[in-house]
């Protein structure tokens, strides 16, 4: 995925109950922090480890690195706040990259694209355009730049609510809380394909909008942390070209997500 704002909240407690760690130790331990909350790309399995591509995806370029890495889950109001007060050193958590953050923290190269979808009813007559959304009542996660796409292209012809959780978003979902969500592609293509008795679909196109988007997924770093910027950027760009980023998406999503 990903998300806009800064993640205001106060709370900068950082779960360790879960961690994945590296065979590596040629250079300073680093602490990674995900949401493990947004599956496919970073979840919390029932035995309380984390899993996911950017987990997985995680310890690859912690590999290239010649690093020891530990995976720590995160909740995603304070994941940049508690990166900028030294709780860990680096962010992957399907975060675009965008202007609004770069005030804050700086960013790898993209290792990541990922669309955006609606999702409807299957009976709703909701196809995604503004006509079929006017009145209706749209949810997206807080903080996201899913959130913020539906405030610039929707405006008041919505009820914009937000979620602290894809779970929780996709509850009120199923139970006509709200009219639609808005979410990675990923995320939604696995609602669909999970809703058993179909009554869940993908709607319109996939939704395009650099502005708020941005160039895709990044590594959300300190802004003074130039050094391990450039060992992110090279380990990004050698997962890239050798495939391996092809190979390990493949496990988890049906489409592309190289930038």
């Amino acid at each position: 995925m990903k998300r806009l704002a800064l993640g205001l909240a106060l709370s900068l407690c950082v779960s360790t109950a879960a961690v994945s760690t590296t065979a590596w130790a040629d250079g300073p331990a680093l602490r990674i922090a995900t949401e493990g909350a947004y599956p496919p790309f970073n979840l919390t399995k029932p035995d309380g480890t984390l899993g996911g591509l950017e987990v997985e995806l995680a310890n690859a370029l912690c590999e290239r690195m010649k690093r020891t890495c530990t995976i720590v889950a995160q909740d995603w109001d304070g994941i940049i706040p508690a990166l900028v007060a030294r709780k860990y050193d680096a962010i992957m958590a399907t975060m675009n990259i965008t202007p609004e953050r770069a005030k804050t923290i700086a960013f790898s190269n993209p290792y990541m694209v990922v669309p955006a979808y609606f999702v409807a009813a299957s009976n709703s007559g909701i196809d995604g355009s503004p006509q079929s959304l006017k009145g209706k009542t749209v949810g997206a996660q807080t903080s996201t730049t899913h959130y913020r796409y539906v405030e610039k292209h929707f405006g008041n012809d919505v009820t914009l609510r937000s979620y602290d959780t894809a779970g929780n978003l996709l509850a009120d979902l199923k139970s006509g809380r709200i009219d639609a969500a808005i979410t990675t592609g990923a995320t939604a293509s696995d609602w669909v394909k999970a809703d058993a008795s179909k009554t869940l679909q993908l709607v319109g196109k996939p939704l395009v909008d650099a502005d708020v988007f941005g160039p895709g997924v990044g590594v959300g770093l300190r802004k003074d942390d130039t050094d391990l910027k450039k060992a992110f950027d090279a380990a990004i760009a050698s997962v890239v070209q050798d495939g391996t980023l092809t190979r390990i998406a493949a496990k988890y999503v049906d489409f592309t997500v190289t930038p």
